[in-house]
Order: structure tokens, then C-alpha cells, then sequence
């Protein structure tokens, strides 16, 4: 029962209407014969009992359900890089195609529905729009007809996409991991066709191999560049270099055929101040992809050279040669010292012709002295120089200050000395190959060395040059090690073809490297090494510059800063971080923002407390334009040293026609996630057509509601029927 009142008030209440309606109706009839009383009052105390039935209200609580059909929905995407051609008709009406054919071929019980999309659904019209839309957003169209869907109780069986790919909007991995766990909780699997797959599109491509370089003041800066072209003719196409104005600095036509990279290089003065510099060619007719006829370069500017102390206890042809050259080095300033006996060192500097005898071993001694330098420089036997002092502030140097070690000749000490061996990026086992060659890696040319500033790992120099000797076993590489080249045993000696030749770890602030070998003079006096180039010359300063800038300290810099991220979109918090290694007891460094339209702010860091006990500060901002920001540390201090600066970039977003090649891979991955698969557009009948399987509709329910048991004609009919009975004996008897 669902009584009109409460029980407790409703009972009361019929009983005493019915007593007092029961009392009056016998009053009524004192004058009748008790027989035809008694029938007038029966009649009416039952139609007064069925009406307080009704007031009880009895029934049952009902969920009131309904069959919904579950589609599967065609989805074709109308925008503008569907108007590529494709075959003898365009990607937009090849997809119109295929969806009126799996609507004819479906099943007749299998419901299909056809829409469009683009960056959002299509309104729903009996015709399909053009393919003009400006972008796509596949991912966040799939959300909305899914929306969609749920608001009107409905579910699809399944999805077919009917699209190139091509999204303009980066949609973020979770995202998608939600919308596909979401498709698979609903068992609502995503199919695609990739429409333009496979197609071998005219492209002209330029690349910067080497985004960023590091130059003095003073120093002729190259700048190599790539270029390349797919499926054109041989062209000469024109590249240019400009600088942040736009004004031309340089130009250089070059050869191409099709398939084959072209290298070519710009040499220009170094600049003034750090800037970033722009690559370009134009665009060609056809492009595919015009959007990679771009790339930037940043050319970072050093004011300070780089300060090198160089410690050699075992003198031979590789540390001769490498102290004399890097004295050479107009950009860098070295202090070196050499053990020739017991009691025999001899040290030479920079500018120095004369060496300077001691019978003492000349190294730093204290945090201070060390922190003068950029690169401390080990090569073999250096046990002389270090006592348990320096060794203590050797590792202070480059945990809490930034510095950088090398160790440039392999295992560097003849006795054991843990306070030395918990900065090298391995531990060290027996004696490994005699002759071995030099082969970069991956990871190399990930970092930043090889490919940028050195060759990259698959250039045939390093097949051509002289092998190398001494390398050792390595029992294991630490962690945070990363392994930048590979000795190749060319000897066959059973040596470890894995074993490592070059490694960098990052040790606190700071940076340790190695090289695992000896004879690196080859590649500087064997006639078949100078045709190649200098190549120790560019090995030696381009990893010890490397080395340099690697560590979070820039050489000649006391302040470093480190960005959360080196780019990003729109909108998405920036966290900076700064530390010091200075002297002074309070710095208050500043932070300025220069805005890609060039209007600059002003940022304050907080101060933080830094496991070195070393000053440090962190501040974040919300970058909400598209280019490139420029972060730059500032110091108040007066006659201050030069202070970092780094760039954070937000990507334009892309536009629909600057890159018109499908991309698989995205449908691919899209499908693979859903439970779905992606189908050839030629064997699609055979494929996918089988899957429109048809489903029984499904029933849906709402809220419970109560149904009355009372309200059906009968039971007013029977009411209607003693009232009109009780009335008509009434008048019959005579009475009112």
C-alpha cells in the first residue's frame, strides 16, 4: 500500500468517518422496515469501504522499462586534409564511399548510422559535410557522441572511423587512456580505415642536427644543417639562415635527389649575445608536409672561458698530446701537472712556455681552490696528487658545486681509493681488449654529443679511424650512467663487444665522465686519420665543452637554473629552480620573463632548502602564449658574473594543411586500445563487415513508480454501482 496520509493518522480518520456516515444512514431510515433499513445501510457502509480502500492506495512498486537498438556508428571525417587526392577521387569521397557500402552491406538487423566529424561532431543533416574544417580532433569527437549517446540511454556496438589520421590537436595520453577504458567498459570496440595510408607524398625536409651550440666571443660558430626530399624529382632547393629579426644571414642552394640527405653547414661570426637563429627553405609545390621546412637553432654565447685543471701521473702520448691542445684552446684556460717521478712534478699553464718544477704534487686543496675550475681532468696513476683531504673536497666540488670530472684515460689510480671510486660511472673488473674500436651510440647522440656536437653514431668516420687500445672490463655500470660509446673488439681477443668506451653520470649537481681507452694520439698522427678531419682535435674540445655545459653549471657561471620542462602547451605550470655555488652568504637572484611578443616581467623565488646546504630558490609560471619564452637568471650584485639563461617553448598549434600525409599509427594505436583493429581500405568488405554482428536491444530502466491496483474500471464501476443502488431503493422507500 502507498496510503494518500500516514497510517497513523489515516486509520483514525476512516474510522471515524465511517462510523459517523454508518450512524447517520441508519438515523436516516428509523421509519423503514428493519429488513429494508438493514440493506440501505449494507450498501452504504460497502461503498463507504471501497472509498476508504482507495484512500489505502494498494498496488506495487514498477521500474518501467524500454528495448533500445544498439547501432554502430559510422563516423567520416570532413576536415580539410581530406580533400588530398586519393587515387582518382579525394580522401573525403572515398570515405562517403565506404560508408554507404557498409550501410547497404550490413546486415538488415544490424542498425547503422553515418555522422561526421571533425574538431566536433557534425550537426546531424541527411547529407555529409564537405571536407573544409579547419582541424581535427578525433579523440574529443569520439567523447562527445559517446556523451551523446549516454544522455539519450543509448550504446553503440561499435565504431568505424573513416579518417586519415591527422589529428591537429595533441590530445594527452591520459586523455585517451580514459576514452579508450571507457569504450572498453562499454564493449564498444573502434574501428578505422586510414584513408591515404601508404601513400608516398612529396616532401622537402629540413633538420637541425645540432638545436643548440655553444660558442665563445670571438669564434666562428658552424651551424650544420640536413636536408632532405621524398618523391621529387632532383631539385635545388634554396636554404636560408636568418636571425631573430628575420634578416638574412645566409644562403646556400643545394642538389637533391630524392631519398638522399643533403649535409651543408653556415659559418658566421659568433654573435654578441645568446640568440636563436632560423632555418628555412620554402615551400614547394605539393608539399606534404610544408610545416618541416623550418627549424631553429639557439646559439648560446659563453663570456668566461673555461677553466681545466689537468692531472697526469703516468706521461704518454695521449696526455701530452691532449695538455698541449687544450692550451691551444683560445676559449679555455688550463693549469696542468704532470708526474715524473717520486719526487718529480712539472706544471704548465696557459701562456706559460717554461713548466714549473716542484718535488711536491700540486693539486687544490680545499672546496674553494677546486671551485675555480670548470673540469678537473684525471689521467693515469693520479694517486700521488690525492690525499684524503682532496679527496673529500674533490667530492664536495662536484656533488654540491656542479663541477665536472674526467676521467680521460681509463682507470685512473693503481691502488684503491673509494673516495675516488664513488665518483667513477663504473666498477672496474680486469684488463679487457688491446685494440678496439670506437663506436658512438644511441644514447650518445641522445645527449647531445654525437649527432650534434660530434658526428653521429652512424657516420662513416668512425669505421675509417685508427683503432684504440687498453680498455678495460667493467664489472657494472652505476646508476644515472649513461653509456655514450662502445668498444668493438677488432682484435677478437674475447673482449666484451658491449663493453663501454665513453660514459657521463650525473653525481649531485655535478658530472663524471670516462673514457675506457688509450691512444686516442692516433687519431691526430696517422696520415689516414688527418684525411678524415681533425678528429682529436673536435673529439677533445667537443666533449670537454660538452662536459662542461652537461654539469647544471655553465662554466664561469655561479648560478644554475633548471626548467620542469623544456616545452609544453598553453596553460600548463612552468617550474623554475635555480641553485648557487658562489661565495657570497645571501645572494637574491631575480628571475625575468621575456614574453615571445617581447614584453618582459619580472619573478622573485622563493628560497628552499637544498640537501647541500647550497642556496637554492624555486618559482613556477603559467606561460599562456605560443613561441618561445626566455628565462634568464639576474643578479644584483655589482660586477657580477654572467648568469644562465634558457628558452621554453610552446609549440604553435598545427594547422590542418601543414602536414596533409595520413598517420596510421595514431588510428592504429586508437583501435588496438579499444578492442578494435584497423582495416586496409581495399579489403574492407572482407574485414570488417563480418564484425557488424546484429545484437538484441537492449532494455533500459527508469525509476520505480507505483501502480495503483485500484485504478481500473471495474472497481469505479462497482462503487458507482452500490451508491446508485443505495440511491434508488432510497427514493423508492420515499425517502430524500
Amino acid at each position: 500500500m502507498n496510503p494518500v496520509l500516514p497510517l497513523p493518522l489515516l486509520l483514525p480518520l476512516l474510522a471515524l468517518v465511517l462510523g459517523a456516515a454508518i450512524w447517520l444512514s441508519w438515523r436516516a431510515t428509523r421509519g423503514l422496515p428493519v429488513r429494508s433499513a438493514l440493506a440501505l445501510l449494507t450498501l452504504r457502509s460497502l461503498a463507504l469501504a471501497a472509498l476508504a480502500a482507495l484512500l489505502l492506495n494498494p498496488g506495487r512498486w514498477v521500474k518501467p522499462t524500454e528495448d533500445r537498438e544498439k547501432p554502430w556508428l559510422v563516423l567520416v571525417d570532413h576536415s580539410a586534409s581530406m580533400a588530398q587526392p586519393l587515387e582518382k577521387s579525394t580522401r573525403h569521397q572515398t570515405a562517403t564511399k565506404i560508408a554507404d557500402q557498409i550501410t547497404k552491406l550490413a546486415p538488415a538487423e544490424v542498425p547503422v548510422r553515418v555522422r561526421s566529424f571533425a574538431l566536433t561532431p557534425a550537426p546531424e543533416t541527411d547529407s555529409l559535410p564537405g571536407p573544409d574544417a579547419p582541424g581535427t580532433d578525433l579523440s574529443a569527437s569520439l567523447k562527445s557522441f559517446i556523451d551523446e549517446a549516454s544522455a539519450s540511454g543509448d550504446r553503440f556496438s561499435g565504431i568505424v572511423v573513416l579518417s586519415d589520421g591527422r589529428q591537429t590537436i595533441d590530445a594527452k595520453p591520459t586523455d585517451l587512456e580514459a576514452l579508450a577504458l571507457r569504450l572498453r567498459a562499454a564493449r564498444t570496440p573502434v574501428h578505422a580505415i586510414a584513408l591515404g595510408a601508404g601513400e608516398n607524398l612529396p616532401d622537402l625536409l629540413l633538420r637541425a642536427p645540432r638545436p643548440t651550440l655553444t660558442t665563445f666571443s670571438g669564434q666562428t660558430v658552424k651551424i650544420p644543417v640536413m636536408i632532405e626530399s621524398q618523391g621529387m624529382d632532383p631539385i635545388k632547393p634554396e636554404v636560408r639562415l636568418l636571425d631573430p629579426e628575420g634578416r638574412e644571414l645566409g644562403k646556400i642552394s643545394v642538389e637533391l635527389k630524392s631519398g638522399t640527405p643533403a649535409f651543408l653547414s653556415f659559418e658566421i661570426p659568433a654573435p654578441a649575445a645568446s640568440q636563436r637563429l632560423t632555418l628555412e627553405t620554402p615551400a614547394l609545390p605539393g608539399e606534404a608536409r610544408p610545416g618541416n621546412n623550418r627549424a631553429q637553432v639557439q646559439i648560446r654565447l659563453l663570456e668566461t672561458r673555461t677553466r681545466i685543471f689537468l692531472a697526469e701521473g703516468a706521461p704518454y702520448w695521449d696526455s701530452k698530446f691532449l695538455a698541449q691542445l687544450l692550451r691551444q684552446q683560445s676559449q679555455m684556460e688550463v693549469h696542468s701537472v704532470h708526474r715524473l717521478s717520486e719526487d718529480r712534478f712539472f706544471r704548465i699553464d696557459t701562456g706559460q712556455s717554461d713548466a714549473t718544477e716542484s718535488a711536491s704534487a700540486i693539486f687544490p686543496e680545499t672546496l674553494e681552490e677546486l671551485s675555480s675550475y670548470d673540469l678537473i681532468v684525471f689521467g693515469k696513476n693520479v694517486d700521488s696528487f690525492l690525499t684524503p683531504a682532496r679527496l673529500e673536497a674533490l667530492r664536495a666540488y662536484v656533488r654540491d658545486r656542479g663541477g665536472a670530472v674526467l676521467f680521460a684515460r681509463g682507470k685512473p689510480t693503481t691502488s684503491a681509493l673509494p673516495a675516488l671510486e664513488t665518483l667513477e660511472p663504473v666498477s672496474w673488473a680486469g684488463p679487457g681488449a688491446t685494440e678496439f674500436r670506437f663506436v658512438p651510440t644511441v644514447d650518445g647522440a641522445a645527449a647531445g654529443l654525437f649527432g650534434d656536437a660530434l658526428p653521429p653514431p652512424d657516420a662513416s668516420v668512425w669505421t675509417q679511424l685508427p683503432t684504440l687500445k687498453d680498455s678495460r672490463q667493467i664489472a657494472s655500470v652505476k646508476p644515472f650512467t649513461r653509456v655514450l660509446a662502445l668498444a668493438n673488439d677488432s682484435a677478437n681477443t674475447g673482449f666484451a663487444s658491449e663493453t663501454p668506451a665513453l660514459l657521463v653520470r650525473r653525481y649531485g649537481q655535478g658530472v663524471c665522465g670516462l673514457v675506457n681507452g688509450d691512444g686516442l694520439w692516433r687519431w691526430d698522427f696517422f696520415p689516414e686519420a688527418r684525411e678524415l678531419g681533425n678528429m682529436y682535435e673536435d673529439f677533445w674540445t667537443q666533449l670537454i665543452q660538452w662536459m662542461a655545459s652537461y654539469s647544471e653549471f655553465l662554466p664561469g657561471q655561479e648560478f644554475s637554473l633548471r626548467l620542469s620542462a623544456p616545452r609544453s602547451r598553453s596553460g600548463e605550470p612552468l617550474a623554475l629552480t635555480l641553485s648557487y655555488r658562489g661565495q657570497d652568504p645571501d645572494p637574491a637572484p631575480g628571475i625575468e620573463i621575456t614574453a615571445p611578443d617581447g614584453s618582459t616581467s619580472r619573478l622573485q623565488p622563493a628560497k628552499i632548502a637544498d640537501p647541500g646546504g647550497q642556496p637554492a630558490w624555486r618559482a613556477s609560471l603559467t606561460p599562456d602564449a605560443t613561441g618561445t619564452w626566455s628565462i634568464r637568471v639576474v643578479d644584483p650584485r655589482e660586477k657580477a658574473p654572467p648568469t644562465p639563461q634558457a628558452d621554453y617553448l610552446i609549440p604553435t598549434p598545427p594547422r590542418e594543411t601543414d602536414d596533409l600525409s595520413a598517420d596510421p599509427a595514431f588510428l592504429e594505436s586508437l583501435t588496438t586500445a579499444t578492442g578494435g583493429r584497423l582495416h586496409e581500405t581495399s579489403d574492407f568488405a572482407r574485414t570488417l563487415i563480418p564484425l557488424l554482428l546484429p545484437e538484441p536491444p537492449s532494455a533500459t530502466s527508469g525509476n520505480a513508480v507505483w501502480k495503483s491496483s485500484w485504478a481500473i474500471w471495474p472497481v469505479a464501476t462497482f462503487i458507482a454501482l452500490l451508491f446508485s443502488t443505495e440511491w434508488y431503493l432510497r427514493r423508492r422507500q420515499g425517502l430524500p
